[in-house]
């Protein structure tokens, strides 16, 4: 089970901790911070573990200033990328009223209509706020400090739940602040584009590979990629002695084996069915749902165009097959076989409902 698939709210906002189910179940909780604007907004168990790790470092250095500012800093970030996905996603005619904060963005993924490029928005809508205000950031601070900010040497040393960037404040209040918030969006940008689902990055490599395959296909897929990039980075961090990107890796790894076993499980129909139930828009109020079922009609009509284009080439497609064999066919045409082929056995299934 994916960080996405499980249940993280409750009626206040936050998920219960509940001991009975073994005291693993404080990996799941989350503190309630209130309801902001018809959002509830809840601070998962990892990102008070950071929290709590960032004073430590105050209580090395004596510098709770820049420890303070710090995690002020990460949570504006974490809140940005959220409304990133939140903004997007309503634009496309989905939804994001739950955020689930932790030290890589959100725990609960943007819903959307159940089509490859609205899908893609809403989920590349946190990557790209922490971008804009990344590149913001990085030129105020070449414009006014002259500061060379360099790149991260790894994905992990990007992230800072691992190695955050505190800057020591000192008599340099904005600048060391302006670095802070720099690297803490540079690295919410640079976590998130693993391809895993703990991260945006399973979701985005799932919509990039869904229009040239199906849905089920496209997360199979996505997580067996995910598998093969853990192994030798695995090696490489336990080569090097790095235990907690050990650790990591190790955790990604299972999170996308354990997803595929789900999938495999679940079957392709499921999966399907699963998307469409995540997109409702039944609770909402009716003002709201009227504007977001016009949104999401405008993306339903695209795809249906591109539907009836796909149909309208598949007598010549098929001609072409019986003529001169499947290997005859163009990378484009069998996708489009393959695309009205998905179309079709869906039909047939609703139909045998």
């Amino acid at each position: 089970m994916s960080w996405h698939d499980r249940d993280y709210n409750n009626s206040t906002g936050g998920a219960q901790l509940d001991f009975s189910s073994g005291p693993l179940s404080i990996l799941n909780w989350s503190l309630p911070l209130g309801t902001w604007l018809g959002v509830r907004v809840s601070a998962n168990f990892w990102l008070l573990l950071a929290v709590v790790l960032d004073m430590a470092y105050a209580l090395r250095t004596g510098d709770w200033l820049a420890s303070l500012i710090f995690v002020g800093l990460t949570l504006a970030a974490l809140v940005s990328h959220e409304m990133g996905h939140r903004i997007l996603a309503q634009w496309v005619g989905g939804r994001h009223d739950d955020f689930v904060l932790w030290p890589a963005g959100g725990m609960v993924q943007p819903t959307s209509p159940p089509q490859p490029w609205p899908f893609f928005l809403a989920n590349v809508g946190g990557i790209g706020a922490n971008a804009l205000l990344c590149v913001l950031t990085g030129w105020v601070l070449h414009a006014q400090f002259g500061e060379p900010l360099l790149l991260p040497a790894s994905f992990l040393a990007a992230f800072g739940a691992i190695n955050p960037v505190i800057e020591p404040v000192g008599h340099h209040l904005l600048r060391s602040s302006l670095v802070m918030f720099y690297y803490v969006n540079l690295g919410l940008v640079v976590i998130n584009l693993l391809p895993y689902y703990w991260f945006d990055g399973g979701p985005l490599l799932q919509a990039i590979l869904w229009p040239f395959t199906s849905l089920y296909r496209a997360i199979n897929v996505t997580c067996i990629l995910g598998m093969l990039l853990a192994m030798p980075l695995f090696i490489l961090s336990a080569a090097t002695g790095n235990l907690m990107a050990m650790v990591l890796w190790a955790m990604l790894f299972f999170a996308s084996y354990t997803k595929r076993l789900a999938l495999m499980a679940n079957g392709p129909q499921e999966v399907q069915d699963a998307i469409a139930m995540s997109a409702t828009l039944r609770d909402l109020p009716a003002g709201k749902r009227r504007k977001l079922a016009r949104r999401r009609f405008h993306w339903t009509k695209l795809s249906e165009n591109r539907a009836r284009q796909d149909e309208a080439k598949i007598d010549a497609i098929l001609a072409k097959v019986s003529r001169s064999g499947l290997h005859s066919l163009s990378n484009s045409e069998k996708r489009i076989l393959q695309r009205t082929t998905d179309r079709l056995k869906n039909r047939d299934r609703d139909l045998d409902r």
